[in-house]
């Protein structure tokens, strides 16, 4: 048990962000209509400090949790800070158009930091299934925010369509990770690697099992030539 919580208050700025997130869906129930034009700039704020929080906590160190399922560095600081500083750009740059298209602003700003939680784990993990649960997180988010607009048609068919596409990408991401642990047996970065770096010949069902990470992966951020369904998504 000692293994779990050692070095758990590095995880200090993801609770935080966490509870902003939740902190952000109740001020919304209960803000009367006429205040609910503070949300983005609660969102905003906090967001600042938890970029504050993650600089002040986080700078200079190296060390891993969970037993080396999570890390922090320099690496995963500068894009817990980058997506950080991004959500607060998303923040303000959609400020009119959720004030004039869409209800429930609450929702919409609380799923946006649910999302950047998962960005930030993502960028934190050094195993494959912990960035599997990680990216999850995100493209749940995401595919709620694609069909927003419940009201538009075009909302619904990228919402459709985006849930569509990640379902079968996430089964190839899947499929990808167990035939890489069933083949190496391990699924930790550094621990594929080293397997990698000493197995000589590379089985078939090796590299059947990397080509479908990279695919799914590839369908996940829409990279050539997976990226066919981003034009009707976007």
């Amino acid at each position: 048990m000692a293994g779990l919580t050692e070095n758990i208050g590095l995880l200090t700025p993801e609770f935080a962000l966490a509870g902003l997130a939740i902190g952000v869906l109740a001020v919304d129930l209960l803000l009367p209509v006429g205040k609910k034009k503070l949300i983005p700039w609660l969102s905003a704020a906090g967001l600042a400090g938890i970029i504050t929080l993650s600089i002040v906590m986080l700078w200079g160190r190296q060390e891993t949790l969970y037993d080396g399922l999570l890390a922090v560095d320099a690496f995963s600081l500068f894009f817990k800070v980058f997506f950080l500083a991004l959500g607060i750009l998303i923040i303000f740059s959609s400020i009119e158009f959720v004030d004039r298209r869409l209800e429930n602003q609450g929702e919409f700003y609380g799923l946006l930091l649910f999302s950047i939680l998962g960005m930030n784990l993502m960028v934190q993990a050094r195993e494959l299934l912990t960035a599997y649960i990680a990216l999850e997180l995100l493209s749940f988010c995401l595919y709620v925010l694609a069909a927003y607009a419940k009201g538009e048609p075009r909302s619904n068919e990228a919402g459709l369509k985006y849930i569509l596409i990640g379902a079968f990408s996430s089964a190839i991401l899947l499929y990808g990770l167990s035939m890489v642990y069933s083949t190496l047996g391990v699924t930790r970065f550094e621990d594929i690697s080293l397997a990698l770096a000493s197995a000589g010949d590379v089985s078939p069902a090796l590299w059947t099992g990397l080509a479908l990470l990279v695919a799914g992966l590839g369908f996940k951020v829409s990279a050539v030539p997976f990226h066919m369904w981003a034009p009707d998504v976007y």
